[in-house]
């Protein structure tokens, strides 16, 4: 075994995981700034590349320069290799591989995927890395052969058989990136069956990987229930994670659509000119985009300010754990409103479902959403320095779509200024990789001395 290799293999795991990333990112950019890659009236430069490697890896959506009038057929091949590297993990790639072949993965380097993946045990874990795998490439073909129906008539077998698997991959892993041109699938908010595949798509991959096989083992009892009653004492066999997760999914996107209807209804630059079928379609498909996928099939310039500041906190909540999505994960705001409300009505433990929820994690979802708020507005603040003639809500939407790995804009990302441009990459890296892996890389390496207890001390709060 080399030199290097034994050093990085013995190094911390968040260090392992930012390393990773980050070399893919080098190496993706640097194959994208190749004159093979790009098309001949592309005006992109090595900058206007690295940032379109960040988005794709971090799975975010936003660029400085439209990826179809700039890279070719071959060029948006390797964006959607990045695009799968960062939706499914490097780690997780890496290791089914490596299980495929037959090698077996040490105790250590399976703690590491089972943080990768935020799996809670590791009971059937390699079968659990090649279904994963499987059954993801299973979903993206699927989701590519029902857009072809639309594509192939509309662009030919070539390009409309390309867009739809393209549309299918960006979307299963949240990333909302097309190759159609500058305005993401505007086109497309009067046609049903993109505005229901990619949706689906959408929450497919962004609930989490745990999500999908815990439904799956009860899927046969839930096919076959005939009664209210039945359907509560299948679901109520899920574990507690995928119960909380499917509950808040859905009405994160139920509350979405509404207050988006309300807001929108009557505004002619968004929904105001679509029948009442095109008011729920759109609004659905708004919604759901929130949970970290960056489509988008409304003109975002035209959205009111209350539309904007809702949908900024929606994006800050992101999808779920364990999947392709980004924020600070729905899940973990779960826990801090439901600490809040323990509080308020002074209760000491925070329970969910007659269950008591450990409070080390309630207590690191606690330290996710601070951090992630905290973060947030220093990009903020960045940027309103190199960048102070833009509306603060448009820097604001902007800093959150980047941290939150969402991708939405209101077609900002090529105006700002290179400054600007570089906080957005480093948010997306950051969001990406999740707030917590990046401190603990930075931190101290000696952890003997975190439990150290002393005398009881008292400050006043409030």
């Amino acid at each position: 075994m080399p030199i290097s290799f034994k050093r990085f293999s013995d190094w911390p795991i968040p260090i392992k995981i930012i390393i990773s990333f980050a070399v893919v990112i080098l190496l993706g950019s640097v194959v994208l700034a190749m004159p093979f890659s790009q098309l001949e009236s592309s005006q992109a430069t090595y900058f206007d590349h690295l940032f379109s490697a960040v988005s794709m890896v971090a799975v975010t959506g936003l660029f400085t320069e439209p990826l179809a009038y700039t890279y070719n057929i071959f060029g948006q091949f390797v964006a959607l290799f990045l695009i799968k590297l960062g939706g499914l993990g490097l780690i997780t790639i890496v290791s089914a591989i490596i299980l495929q072949f037959g090698r077996r993965v040490s105790i250590k380097e399976e703690v590491t995927l089972k943080q990768a993946l935020n799996r809670s045990d590791m009971t059937g874990f390699r079968l659990f890395l090649i279904s994963v795998v499987k059954y993801t490439t299973v979903v993206e073909l699927t989701g590519a052969l029902l857009l072809s129906l639309h594509f192939i008539p509309l662009l030919g077998w070539r390009r409309g058989g390309f867009t739809s698997l393209f549309l299918a991959v960006s979307a299963f892993n949240n990333a909302g990136f097309d190759n159609l041109g500058t305005e993401s699938l505007q086109a497309f908010v009067d046609v049903p069956l993109v505005n229901i595949v990619i949706p689906l798509l959408i929450i497919l991959g962004g609930i989490g990987f745990s999500v999908w096989f815990d439904v799956s083992r009860y899927f046969k009892q839930f096919l076959s229930v005939r009664s209210w009653i039945d359907f509560k004492g299948t679901y109520r066999r899920l574990k507690l994670h995928t119960r909380l997760v499917i509950k808040w999914s859905f009405w994160l996107i139920v509350s979405a659509m509404v207050l988006f209807m309300l807001s929108e209804w009557n505004n002619a630059g968004t929904l105001g000119n679509l029948s009442f079928f095109g008011k729920i379609q759109a609004s659905f498909f708004q919604a759901v985009t929130l949970r970290t996928a960056g489509f988008a099939t409304l003109d975002y310039t035209q959205l009111h300010i209350f539309t904007l500041i809702f949908f900024t906190i929606y994006m800050f909540i992101g999808g779920s754990p364990g999947g392709t999505a980004g924020g600070a994960k729905t899940s973990t705001v779960a826990l801090v409103v439901k600490l809040i409300s323990s509080e308020i009505r002074g209760i000491d433990n925070v329970n969910y479902k007659k269950r008591t929820l450990q409070m080390d994690i309630v207590k690191r979802a606690l330290v996710i959403v601070v951090m992630f708020v905290l973060l947030n507005f220093i990009a903020l603040a960045l940027m309103t320095i190199f960048d102070e003639h833009i509306p603060l809500q448009y820097l604001f939407f902007e800093s959150v779509s980047a941290f939150g790995t969402v991708g939405l804009s209101a077609n900002l990302t090529p105006e700002l200024s290179r400054y600007s441009q570089s906080i957005i990459m480093l948010s997306m890296f950051v969001g990406r990789l999740g707030p917590i892996t990046i401190f603990t890389a930075l931190g101290k390496k000696d952890r003997k001395q975190k439990n150290i207890t002393y005398a009881t001390g008292n400050i006043l709060i409030g």
